[in-house]
């Protein structure tokens, strides 16, 4: 065993060495980071209290004791439907042995930040029929716009790697999602912009005579379309100048490919020649001739296509292999992460589900050093904790079925390892 080890460290880079001595020797604080996160009735845990260091964490065990499903409750303290995109029902914690029918879970975290302690929860709502969940910042009753602005949440899942192979809908929701963390108003915009284009298509497809309806949801529909791919292009016009400012600075991450993203469209091509508001009035006349002709079809942020491309060799995500698509999806969450923390000095929580997984020794190397170098807390999962001995600093490990058998779901560092 000792000419193992031995013979890794070896094979470790001389910088990559330097890191890990630099990083042993010299503790950096993370900006945000959950010192408490507790589960009641959330998925397979009853109650679940973790108390974690400003490090990052990794919880770790067999499949199905509940990792991913950690993770996901972090999500979901942030704006949309978490890393799962489930139906708020679906969180609720079944036990068919009990015969207990409390409809109510929750997820509760302190979240440290520069400004001080914040307590975050969600949940569902008491006493009442509606599914959707609450949202309190400091015990008192929230929006997830609000939420949005305290802190950032980032995450790559094995199911994000699908995406690259999926239809252009998902594509265009991945850009959003990465969107959203910009300008938290996003998702909302795009909610609404869905809703009017429904409403739009019952009218006319039931041939109802309502003009006046008509025009003042195409106003709107041509308004948000304007201001959902502005955003996008925001976003894609950051990206493209952290790439340029890395290039120029040789800080460029050698082992992840640096990713170009583009999104195409009539409305995109409009906005590079035209102001705003004459886009908008090309969308409204565009919508009132197809009235008529009840053609629902015409050019928005539904029909953008989106390309993303390796900028090393030029090749697009699709005909790229399994193993490339994998350090693409990487290489966009960590620029992404490193822009948030460069335009609002906010770092995002990365929560990185099974992400060692089929990493070569030179990617997880290259992950762990970046992830050291992160200005928040990282989460990881993974089903054994000997891929991590070589990570650079100080990691949490957390072996979640001791947690939940001996300590009945109760776990403090201060109080020991598992």
């Amino acid at each position: 065993m000792k000419n193992s080890k031995k013979q890794t460290n070896i094979n470790v880079n001389n910088n990559v060495l330097n890191f890990f001595k630099k990083t042993n020797n010299n503790k950096i604080s993370n900006n945000f980071y959950l010192q408490k996160l507790n589960l009641k009735r959330f998925r397979n845990h009853s109650k679940l209290n973790l108390v974690v260091p400003d490090s990052p964490v990794l919880i770790y065990g067999e499949n199905g004791c509940g990792k991913t499903n950690i993770l996901e409750a972090i999500s979901l303290l942030n704006p949309g439907k978490g890393i799962r995109k489930s139906k708020a029902e679906d969180y609720l914690f079944k036990d068919p042995l009990s015969g207990d029918d409390n409809q109510l879970w929750g997820v509760n975290a302190d979240l440290f930040t520069p400004n001080g302690i914040v307590n975050i929860g969600t949940g569902s709502k008491e006493n009442s029929l509606n599914k959707s969940r609450n949202i309190r910042v400091n015990f008192e009753n929230s929006t997830q716009l609000t939420v949005g602005k305290i802190f950032k949440i980032s995450w790559v899942t094995p199911q994000m790697c699908m995406l690259f192979q999926a239809g252009m809908s998902e594509k265009r929701r991945f850009i959003d999602r990465l969107t959203s963390a910009l300008d938290v108003s996003h998702i909302n915009r795009i909610f609404r912009y869905e809703k009017l284009l429904r409403e739009r298509s019952n009218i006319i497809l039931q041939f109802q005579n309502e003009t006046l309806w008509l025009e003042t949801i195409e106003k709107q529909i041509a308004e948000l379309a304007v201001s959902i791919i502005a955003s996008r292009q925001n976003l894609i016009q950051l990206l493209n100048s952290l790439y340029e400012d890395e290039l120029n600075s040789h800080s460029i991450i050698q082992d992840f490919p640096p990713v170009e993203i583009k999104v195409k469209g009539d409305i995109e091509d409009l906005l590079l020649k035209t102001s705003a508001l004459n886009v908008e009035d090309s969308i409204k006349i565009d919508l009132k001739k197809l009235r008529s002709s009840g053609d629902l079809s015409f050019a928005g942020p539904h029909t953008s296509q989106i390309e993303i491309i390796n900028r090393k060799n030029n090749k697009k995500v699709e005909i790229s292999s399994t193993g490339e698509q994998k350090l693409m999806l990487i290489s966009i969450i960590l620029s992404h992460a490193r822009m948030l923390n460069i335009q609002f000095n906010m770092a995002p929580i990365l929560l990185l589900d099974d992400i060692v997984e089929h990493l070569d020794e030179k990617h997880k190397y290259a992950l762990f050093l970046e992830i050291s170098k992160h200005y928040a807390q990282s989460w990881f999962t993974s089903t054994s904790k000997d891929a991590f001995k070589i990570f650079p600093k100080n990691i949490e490990k957390i072996f979640l079925p001791k947690v939940i058998k001996n300590f009945n779901g109760y776990y403090d560092y201060q109080n020991g390892d598992t």
